[in-house]
This record gives structure tokens, sequence and C-alpha cells, in this order.
């Protein structure tokens, strides 16, 4: 979901960049003054340069601190006095008193925090403090108050003696400096607080502020989470509650041990970002107030940009451990309504423990104001050993109408469940490398570092091709090892869209090898294959290869975009071979003859292709698969028939292609498109049914009937050659008719051939009737292979009944799949004995 960012956003800019790579704004700043010979600093006045009140003659009281938390009627005021006991005996407080009021004569009521309100003695050489609370006027300011140290005393009219009061001016600084540290006694254990860091970052209408304040236990026991809360008092005197990240809350901090605390707010750009205060505020069980227990001064901010920049690690705390962030790459896929945005990053575990990341959620904010989402399950789950490394993929869909310019990745820790704040805390926030725009990628390289090594991946062709009942759509991948050691390939998948469309049908991921590793300097290929309707017009193809991460989870691992027409395919002309390279099953294609068999309704389209073997070993050829298509794009498929053994280096073997074809179809400019079939992820086994087809070309054909020859000489049915040498017809007198030829029947061994399907079709055609009668010779069953054979054949018919002479002629056919192709005929007499030709 889209939406400008609102107060709560989830963008908080640079919240926790405590430990960012870019550096700490600068703690603090100076005033100085300009003399002719050096500079000096402003004299700063803080309440230790008041004096102290004596209430003996070696005990005193010191003003230490001084808090005001502004609210909308009115404001309360805390203030601690500090006794210190320099007599010879125990001091007894309740003698002791403490009240303010303004230099205008208004007196306030005054009360002790809970925590002092058990001190009643104070023992000889040693010192406490004591804190008032009271609610004083909404624009009461600390230089118009007056604090007095009372003792009472009944022999005084009014039962009281004042024994000092402290008047604050103006120009002293009540807050703790934004370089010092702070010390407070939070439940009687002493903490030392110093704010570490302040960072902002401008977002929509707000400015999101996040401070670091470091904790450190200097007591003698465990400090546990005093569930203090933390405001932000702006000049103005407005406040801001913060909140604390997930890993600021419920923690413990060992003796001399310390923590730093992750807090942030929204504050509206119209608020003046300058001379802010921290303030620590304790729920007070007596007052059932709020009450400021600290306030500490913030660094002036910068207008320095607190991003992490490209290929620049982030380190991010985690537990006891600490890991590595860097983003490195980023590509852009631009559509017509949305764009596509992904960002690979790099996550790396520096300790030497193993750590467990947690379900950091992503956004993507644009350069105006916009926040994105990123679903992803890249860090389910995961665990890091020490010192591993892990890249990751985010993906993100960016609509057309929202700048794609400058945008930045928010890493955000995982909201508490128990959180009633909308804040999500950035543990970092990233700058995008130069974005790659993916649009025309056809040969163009990415390159993916992962655990193993870098890999380059290219697009290396799309194509559309026909098939059965629609198109198929089918882009190569070719993924290059360039590291110097074996590499082993993340499990993938693949995914098409179609004009930023999702197909319905799922893609198929075609690989060509089974064993997932990759050798150095290795290459493999990959198909991503899909069916489409044919009458489908496109101008855009997104390719994405997506890796698995769990059982139903994938990430994006890389995408590639085509924009316009798809790319011809290689068209081989005729006489020319086409040369299928995929790797370790290089093979080549060239059409022998393409002719028809000639039907009653339809025609028997027919191609033998010469496949050469060309690779260095034994290999079992690829099942090919293709579609015949006419000029006029009608597409008809076609059915294979191949050898089903293996064929050795350079060994060449013949297959068969046919397909049904309408006799009304011109065959002029006919093709064939024919490639490497695929089926349930890999090409196919000899022998199997394609479901598609991979690396496919057109082949022009060229189609020729064969030569009729006038005699029975060298009858060619490839890899077959029959010669006829005699005939004898002869007639018994009865119904029958005995026909014996002599013949050389021979095979070139040039070719292997899988399932020969062809017969020889003798047909006698008595040229007195005109009747028609055939016999069929099967190859090395019914004929030999051998010089000098005899074959016979015997035809009953009343036609010759009483026949003693006349003429006939011997057609020999090419027989196929019940259609003919004539090859040789020659005319002969009959008789009743042997007799030569006419």
């Amino acid at each position: 979901m889209l939406k400008k960012i609102p107060v709560t956003a989830s963008l908080l800019g640079v919240a926790l960049l405590f430990s960012s790579s870019t550096g700490a704004l600068a703690a603090s700043t100076t005033t100085t003054k300009l003399t002719t010979t050096n500079q000096k600093k402003d004299v700063v006045h803080t309440l230790a340069n008041l004096n102290p009140i004596k209430i003996s003659a070696k005990s005193t009281v010191r003003l230490t601190d001084v808090n005001i938390l502004a609210q909308d009627e009115e404001s309360i005021l805390t203030y601690t006095l500090t006794i210190t006991n320099g007599d010879n005996k125990t001091l007894d407080l309740l003698d002791y008193w403490s009240k303010i009021k303004t230099s205008s004569g208004t007196t306030y009521s005054t009360s002790l925090m809970t925590k002092d309100k058990d001190k009643k003695k104070l023992s000889a050489g040693s010192s406490t403090t004591l804190t008032y609370v009271a609610k004083v006027g909404k624009n009461t300011k600390i230089s118009d108050l007056i604090f007095q140290v009372i003792k009472w005393d009944f022999s005084q009219a009014n039962y009281e003696s004042l024994k000092g009061q402290f008047k604050v001016p103006a120009t002293y600084i009540t807050s703790t400096p934004a370089d010092q540290s702070k010390t407070l006694k939070v439940f009687d254990t002493p903490v030392k607080a110093k704010v570490s860091q302040v960072a902002s970052f401008a977002s929509g209408d707000y400015n999101y502020v996040s401070v670091g304040l470091n904790l450190q236990n200097i007591g003698y026991k465990l400090f546990e989470d005093p569930k203090v809360k933390f405001v932000i008092k702006t000049s103005s005197g407005a406040s801001y509650p913060m909140t604390a990240d997930p890993t600021s809350t419920d923690y413990k901090i060992q003796p001399q041990d310390n923590k730093t605390l992750n807090l942030m707010t929204a504050i509206p750009k119209s608020i003046n970002l300058s001379k802010m205060e921290l303030q620590l505020v304790q729920d007070d069980e007596t007052t059932k107030l709020s009450l400021p227990i600290a306030t500490m001064q913030l660094p002036n901010l910068s207008n320095k940009s607190m991003t992490v920049q490209a290929n620049v690690e982030k380190y991010i705390s985690l537990g006891s451990g600490k890991i590595a962030v860097t983003v490195n790459g980023a590509s852009l896929l631009q559509s017509f309504d949305e764009h596509d945005l992904s960002i690979r990053f790099k996550v790396r575990n520096t300790t030497g423990t193993a750590v467990t990341l947690p379900k950091y959620q992503f956004e993507v904010q644009t350069s105006d104001g916009y926040r994105l989402p990123i679903t992803s399950s890249a860090l389910d789950a995961i665990t890091l050993q020490p010192l591993e490394e892990k890249y990751l993929n985010l993906h993100v869909t960016l609509p057309s109408g929202v700048s794609t310019s400058n945008p930045l990745l928010f890493m955000n820790l995982p909201a508490t469940e128990d959180s009633k704040d909308s804040f999500s805390y950035p543990v970092g926030v990233f700058s995008l490398p130069e974005m790659q725009t993916l649009q025309n990628m056809i040969g163009a390289k990415q390159f993916i570092q992962t655990n193993g090594g870098i890999l380059g991946v290219t697009l290396s062709s799309i194509q559309r091709l026909p098939w059965s009942d629609g198109d198929l759509v089918s882009a190569k991948i070719n993924i290059n090892n360039t590291s110097y050691k074996t590499v082993s390939l993340p499990q993938l998948l693949g995914q098409l869209k179609i004009d930023s469309a999702q197909l319905s049908t799922e893609a198929q991921l075609i690989s060509t090898q089974s064993v997932g590793l990759l050798g150095a300097n290795m290459s493999t290929d990959v198909y991503v294959v899909s069916k489409i309707p044919s009458y489908l017009d496109f101008s855009q193809l997104q390719i994405t290869l997506l890796e698995k991460t769990g059982e139903t989870a994938t990430s994006e691992w890389v995408k590639f975009s085509n924009i316009g027409n798809l790319p011809q395919l290689p068209e081989i002309k005729s006489g020319e071979s086409y040369k299928i390279e995929t790797a370790s099953r290089q093979q080549e294609l060239k059409v022998l003859r393409s002719f028809v068999y000639g039907g009653t309704t339809s025609d028997l389209l027919y191609t033998e292709l010469e496949v050469t073997n060309l690779e260095d070993h034994q290999l079992d050829l690829s099942q090919l698969a293709g579609s015949y298509q006419s000029a006029k794009g009608l597409t008809y498929k076609a059915t294979v028939s191949q050898i089903d053994t293996s064929v050795g280096p350079e060994e060449k073997s013949i297959v068969a292609l046919w397909a049904k074809v309408p006799k009304s179809v011109s065959l002029t400019d006919m093709k064939l498109v024919v490639g490497e079939g695929i089926t349930d992820g890999k090409l196919t086994p000899i022998k199997e049914e394609p479901t598609g087809y991979v690396n496919a070309a057109a082949l022009d054909l060229a189609v020729a009937q064969p030569a009729v020859s006038n005699n029975l000489s060298n009858l060619k049915i490839p890899p077959y050659s029959l010669t006829v040498k005699s005939v004898g017809a002869n007639l018994s007198g009865s119904s029958s008719v005995h026909v014996t030829f002599d013949y050389n029947f021979t095979r070139s061994m040039d070719y292997a051939i899988g399932e020969f399907e062809h017969k020889y079709l003798f047909e006698l055609v008595d040229a007195s009737s005109g009747r028609i009668f055939e016999q069929e010779f099967t190859p090395e069953k019914d004929l030999k292979l051998t010089t000098g054979g005899t074959a016979s054949f015997t035809i009953n018919d009343m036609t010759f009944e009483g026949k003693s002479a006349g003429s006939f002629y011997l057609n020999v056919y090419d027989l196929f799949q019940g259609q003919k192709v004539k090859i040789g005929s020659q005319a002969y007499h009959y008789s009743s004995s042997i007799f030569d030709e006419e």
C-alpha cells in the first residue's frame, strides 16, 4: 500500500544510527569571541556556581538539580537539595524543610518525592539528597523562583527560621550540558547518563528525531529497567514523548556495565530543533504525578545526511553479537503503470558467535515522500555462523506516479507485540547505488554476489515458439561462474510477466544439468518457459529467477526485461546447418529433404533432418520438437521419430518429422521451427513426450517432391537404396499371377536411424483392365541387405482368370504413415516363364 508518511510513520529516518559508519554528529556547539590574539570560551555557569547555605557550623545545603516539565495548564517542578553533614553528630532531617516562591511573592506548596519520604536522619560525615515537588505556573521560569531552606523554630512567630535561599540567575544553565554526563539515583541505584548521539531525518511533514542515551551503572548491584519515560523539550516549550525501541525496554545493566537506549519521536517541521533538551520523567507513587528527574541538553542538529552510502558497511548490534549490512546493488524495471525496484544487500556476522537475525521489516522511501513496505521472507529464521555472510534480495513495486530518483531503503526492527506505538525503528537507512535500468536486456550481463563467489547472469535470448494449443515464450539465461572455485547454485524457480501481468499458467524452469554445482569459469543455461495464447500481442516481457528460501518461500534472485517486439527466430537458409550449443550437448541440424505424401483430404508434410553429434563423447541426442509454419503464420505441430540410442562423436543420425496439412495450405516458403524438447524441468529424454521446446530455429524447407525414376534402379528411402534388376510376372492360367524380382538392397552407414517406419510399396497396374494391386516390403525384414537377392509375391484376382499374356506397370512407392509417394516406375510383360525387360 502506498501512502504519504504520517506522524507515526515507520520511516523514521536514521533513528538508530548510533553506530553508523558515517560517524556521529558534533557532540556540542561552543560560542566563541574573537580577539586580536586568541579565542576565549564564554564562561558557563551552572548550579555548582551557587554558594551553599550553612545550616550549622559545618553542615551545608546545596541546590544541585532543578527540572521543570511543561504541561497544558501548569508545570511540574522538581528540585534537589544535597545536604552534607559535616558535624560530629547525626543531623535530624525532620528539622528542615524547603519552600519556593516567586520574586513577586507567590508561594507554592512543596512535597517530597516518595523515594525521600523515609529519610529522617543523616549520619555525621555523610550526605544525602532530598527531591521536592511543586506545581507551578505554566509559564514559570527557574530564574523566577526562590528556593528557601527553612528550619523549624517554635520560638518564631510562624515557627520558621529561614536558613538561606537560592536564586538562580537567568544566565545559569540548570540542565546538563550536551557533552557532559549526569549522575542520578534511580531507585537508589546510581546511574551515569550521557547523550551519546542525536540524529534527525525529515520525512513528509515531520522531523524524526532519535537520541542515543547511554546509561552506566556505577553502583554495586544490578540495575533493571525502571520504566523511566523520556521527553524531548523544544525551545518553544512544547514537549514530545519519546518511544524506546524493542531493545531498550526490560533491560538489565550489570554493575560497571553500560547500555545505550535508542529513543525516537516525531516533531512537526514547523518546530525549531535548536536548543532541545531531553528530560527523564519518573512516575511518583505519592504525588501520582509524572516528575522530571533530569534535564539534559541536546547538541544542535546539522543537516548532514545520516544515510549509509552504497557499498559501505553499517554495523548493527544484535544482542551480544554484531552484524554488518551493505547495500550493493539495485535495478529498476520500468513498465507502463508501475516500476519494479530490486535491491541486493549483504548481511555479515562480524562476531565469533552465531547470531539469529530478527525478522527485520523493510521499506523504501521515495524522494517525493512516499513509503512503500517490502514484503519479503528473505530474513525468515536466518542464523549466521561466525563470520558467515549471506546475500539477499528485496523487491518492491513503485506506482508510475512516484519518483524513482534517489530512493532510500529503511531496515526496521520489528515492533514488539504489546507495543502501542506505530513506530518501526530503523537500524539502518541506506542509499541505493546507481540503479541499472532494465529494458532491452538481451545480451546484458548482471553480476550476482553469492556466498560462494560472483556469478555473471546473462539473458541470452527470448523466443516465441508455435505449439499445439498456443505459443510458448522461452527465455534462455546463462549463468557463468567467474570465481576460481566451484560454487553451489541456489534452487531456482522461474516467473514470467506479460506487460506487468502475471501469467495464469505457471512458468517452467528448465535446467540443462542435473547437478547444482558450477565449476570455476564454467557456465550453464537455464530456461524460463511459459505458455501464452497465440493471439496475444504484448510489448513488454519480464523474466524473473526466484531463489527458493523455504518450503513455499522465495525471494527474487535476478530480473530481466524486454520492451518491444521479440527478436525473430534464427532463420537457417536451405542447405545451411543450425548448431545447437547446449553445454555438453552440442549438435548440428541440417535439412536432408522435405516433401509431401499426398492424401485424399490432407497431405502429410514430411522432413528428414541430418543431426550430427559435435561433442567428443557418446551422446544421447536431444529429443527434438517443433512445428511447421506457413508463410501466413499457420502452424502444425510436428511428430518426431529419432534414434533412441547413443551416438558417437561426429556420428550422424536421421530424424524424421511430419504433420498433416490441409491440401489448401500453400507449401511455398514453409518453415520447420525445431528445437530441443523439454519435460518436467529438464530436456526431454528420448521417447518421452515433450511439453514444449527451447533453443529453436526456423529451417527453410524448400519442399520438393522426389523425382520419379523411369526405371527401378537406385530407389532411395534414406539410408536405404533399392535396385530391382529383373522382374517376372508368371501367369498360371488360373486367377493368379506370381511376381518375382531380383534386387540389390543397401544401407548407407553414414547415418544411424531409430525406429524406421518407411516401407517400399510395390504397385502392379494391369494395362488392359487398369486394375491396381499392392504389396508392401519392410526394409531389413522382407528386403534383406544383400546384392543379388530375390523376392516375390502372388496376386489372386479374377482379372487374371484365363489370362496368358499382356503387359503391366510396376510402380515403387515410399510408404509412410499410410501415405505414399512414387519413386520409380517401369513397364513389363506378363509371361508363363521368366522374361527380360521390355
